[in-house]
Formats: structure tokens, C-alpha cells, sequence
């Protein structure tokens, strides 16, 4: 199933998306795009403003950890993967 094309990107973003929700208190608000350049993939990550301290925070612990499992996901296809809040690389 999960081989680098298109469908895993949406695949993934869905799977972002999910989580993301599940760490925020305005989950309607969370927007997940994907970008595409070659082998990287960068999860760009739209929130309510009220919910950039549950994601960034002061130690941006939850950013972080999203980051790690989206790279460990990207490693095991073969790509780069990243994630990026608001703007702000994690």
C-alpha cells in the first residue's frame, strides 16, 4: 500500500490530520496540506491560534513528537518527511 506515490501523501495527510485534531480543542479548525518536491514531503499544518500553545507551546514537545513520527514514516518510504505549523519548521 504504501510505496511513495500520491495516494500515500493523501493517505498520510489524513493520517496528520487525525492526529492533530486529537491534540487540539478546535479540531474543525486544523487544516493539513501536503508538499511535494521530488523525495520531501512537508506536511504544512493550519490551526486555531487559541491551539498553537497545545502544539508549539513553550517546549513545542507535541510539534516534536509529530515531526519524529512523520520522519520515522518518511524513512521507512524512502522520502523525507516533515511537518510544519503555521509557518514554523518542527
Amino acid at each position: 500500500m504504501m510505496n511513495g506515490t500520491m495516494s500515500d501523501d493523501t493517505y498520510l495527510r489524513g493520517l496528520v490530520l487525525r492526529t492533530v485534531q486529537i491534540l487540539v480543542s478546535h479540531p474543525k479548525a486544523v487544516v493539513v496540506e501536503s508538499d511535494r518536491e521530488t523525495d520531501t514531503v512537508t506536511f504544512l499544518i493550519s490551526v486555531d491560534p487559541r491551539d498553537m500553545a497545545n502544539l508549539g507551546g513553550n517546549d513545542g514537545s507535541a510539534a516534536r513528537s509529530l515531526n519524529i513520527i512523520v520522519g520515522a514514516i518518511g524513512r521507512k518510504l524512502g522520502q523525507s518527511m516533515s511537518v510544519e505549523i503555521d509557518g514554523h519548521r518542527r
